[in-house]
């Protein structure tokens, strides 16, 4: 099973891309966590789904940078889909992320359709 994860403690935007997920793709499965060690817990549990993965990077607990830490020696790592999606404009994060073989894009907050369309997920979108 293939669910998509919000991983962000920001709960308006967590709302806003959920409505937009579910405009999208209004059969998907969404789970919002709101910081890396329950995204790394609920994952571990799971391990049986695919996931498409918005990560967030300033987080209380457990930020970004230590769920990609954490999830570096996951077995299946081929089901992780991540998208770092955030409101830094710090290079050094855009960098740090492109320099992370885990992660896929490093996306400005908030999610849009479009971008959300050109992500694969799933079935196409109709």
């Amino acid at each position: 099973m293939e669910q998509i994860l919000l991983i962000d403690d920001d709960a308006v935007i967590n709302f806003i891309h959920e409505k937009i997920i579910s405009s999208v793709y209004p059969d998907a499965a969404v789970v919002i966590l709101e910081n890396g060690q329950k995204a790394v817990d609920y994952i571990q549990k799971n391990q049986q789904n695919s996931y498409l993965v918005f990560l967030d990077i300033n987080m209380p607990i457990m930020d970004g940078w230590e769920f990609l830490e954490a999830m570096q020696d996951y077995p299946n790592k081929e089901n992780l889909n991540i998208h770092m999606l955030t409101s830094s404009v710090d290079l050094r994060d855009r960098s740090r992320a492109e320099d992370n073989s885990m992660v896929r894009s490093f996306l400005p907050k908030p999610l849009t359709k479009d971008v959300l369309r050109s992500i694969p997920f799933g079935e196409e979108p109709a």
